[in-house]
C-alpha cells in the first residue's frame, strides 16, 4: 500500500472512494464536477490524498483535508472526507491515511487533527477507527439548514 497526495488530474483517482461517502453529492457526479469543486475549494486549502493497493489504479481509500487556523485550537488539519471502497475495507487503508495525515499535519506546523462524523449505526465502524487512532469526542456539532430562511425573503 502507498499513500500520496492527489493533485490536478490525479484527483479523479479518488472519485470512486469519495462517492461511497457522499453518493448524492453533485460535486462527485463525474470528473468534471469534481474538478470544478476542487478549483472552488482550493482557495480554502482543500487537498486530497489517496491510499493505493498494488495493481489498482483508483484509490482504495481517499481523504479530503485542509489546514485551518482556529481561535479555539490554533493551526489544525481538518479532515472533511475519509472513505474506503467497500471491497478494500478492513485492509488498513483508513488507518494508513490517518497516520499519513498525522505526519502531514506535523509537517504543515499544525497542532491537531480534527474531524466531524455523522451519527447512527452506519458510522459505528468509522467511530471505532477514530477512537483507535487516539482521537477523542470533544464536542457536539450543530447545524441549521437555511433553505427555509431564504424562502422567507
Amino acid at each position: 500500500m502507498s499513500i500520496r497526495r492527489l493533485d490536478g488530474p490525479d484527483a479523479a483517482l479518488a472519485l470512486p472512494a469519495l462517492r461511497e461517502l457522499r453518493p448524492n453529492s453533485l460535486a462527485l457526479k463525474d470528473e468534471a464536477s469534481l474538478a470544478r469543486h476542487l478549483a472552488a475549494t482550493r482557495a480554502e486549502g482543500y487537498r486530497l490524498a489517496g491510499a493505493f493497493e498494488d495493481g489498482r489504479t483508483e484509490a482504495a481509500a481517499a481523504a479530503g483535508y485542509r489546514v485551518m487556523e482556529l481561535l479555539a485550537y490554533g493551526r489544525i488539519v481538518y479532515l472533511d472526507d475519509l472513505s474506503t471502497l467497500p471491497d478494500a475495507r478492513g485492509k488498513g487503508h483508513a488507518r494508513a491515511l490517518l497516520e499519513w495525515l498525522d505526519a502531514e499535519a506535523v509537517r504543515l506546523g499544525c497542532v491537531a487533527l480534527h474531524l466531524d462524523s455523522g451519527v447512527g449505526a452506519a458510522r459505528f465502524t468509522a467511530h471505532r477507527q477514530y477512537l483507535k487512532h487516539g482521537m477523542n469526542i470533544t464536542s457536539h456539532h450543530f447545524a441549521k439548514n437555511l433553505d427555509s430562511a431564504r424562502e422567507l425573503k
